[in-house]
């Protein structure tokens, strides 16, 4: 069964003047993740704006993954639905069309008991064979109990990674590893920003955007090999970045799209409306973070390619 350890970055939408999809764009992004040394890659998630798509496009957003992917990399469908049932639906669409695993957020439209949560990830997996992820995404709060993780688990043997983007993950994370004996993998979101503490507490995977991969690639590989202090020194650099763009989840999209639109990956940097649009003042601070993460991707791609 798959297993994750790396970088594993979502995709970003590209779209045109008329809000339509650009697969071109999603397919220079693809390539560009898998030249840059990501681990798997992942869409359509929040950095996707599949929230804003139809389900058509979402379905679609999974085929030129695959297409492009040609089983060089692993592909995490991101199969989240309004109900159980759709959910399933595009689920086994996903497998069908060759999908290494499904990345799948609780409903959120309506609350419902935890026993509906657990009752829900459960009949996914057992819908499907591929292994199954439970993105945790609670963005201000603690997210689901470790205790619904592991039940999961004990039930489902295709049950094998949990995305944390939750405050504080690291105490729930070496919960779930420990208590599962590692068969659920913690892959931590929120675009890495907490990169240092899931590695700390057994994280294996982070799920940031494409835009910087080079930077989250090389701190990874630094810590890895035993050189923190240096992996910090990278990582930090990166932080400014991160906390500007942390302050919405629209605003963290667009100057992703910015980043990578600077280094000509994508054609420009369109949300499909509606978003969020800032004044000069932050725009000024914007190309500012821009040029430092630009400068920061090449010189990490370059310090890498130099000991290839």
């Amino acid at each position: 069964m798959l297993r994750l350890n790396g970088i594993t970055p979502v995709m970003a939408t590209c779209f045109r003047e008329d809000e339509s999809i650009d697969d071109e764009g999603l397919r220079r992004q693809v390539d560009f993740a898998i030249d840059a040394g990501a681990a798997a890659i992942c869409g359509p998630g929040f950095g996707a704006e599949f929230y804003k798509l139809s389900d058509a496009e979402r379905y679609h957003f999974v085929d030129v993954l695959l297409e492009q992917a040609e089983k060089r990399i692993p592909v995490i469908a991101a199969t989240s639905c309004g109900s159980t049932h759709s959910t399933i639906e595009f689920s086994r669409y996903a497998e069908k069309v060759g999908a290494d695993c499904l990345m799948v957020t609780p409903p959120r439209t309506a609350a419902v008991p935890a026993a509906e949560i657990v009752a829900f990830y459960s009949r996914i997996c057992d819908s499907v064979r591929i292994p199954v992820m439970l993105q945790d995404a609670d963005f201000t709060g603690a997210g689901l109990p470790a205790r619904v993780l592991i039940d999961l688990a004990n039930k489902h043997p295709n049950f094998l990674f949990a995305k944390l983007e939750v405050t504080l993950p690291g105490a729930k994370c070496l919960e779930v590893v420990e208590q599962t004996k590692g068969q659920v993998q913690v892959v931590y979101g929120l675009g890495g920003i907490a990169m240092f503490d899931g590695l700390a507490h057994g994280a294996t995977a982070m799920m940031p955007g494409a835009a910087a991969l080079e930077v989250y690639v090389r701190t990874y590989e630094l810590y890895t090999q035993g050189k923190k202090d240096q992996a910090k020194a990278v990582f930090h650099r990166l932080i400014p970045y991160l906390s500007f763009a942390l302050q919405h989840l629209e605003v963290a999209i667009h100057i992703e799209k910015r980043v990578l639109q600077a280094r000509g990956i994508l054609p420009n940097a369109r949300m499909r409306h509606p978003s969020i649009y800032l004044d000069s003042i932050y725009q000024t601070q914007m190309e500012e973070l821009i040029a430092s993460v630009v400068e920061l991707a090449v010189e990490c791609r370059e310090s890498q390619a130099a000991l290839a």
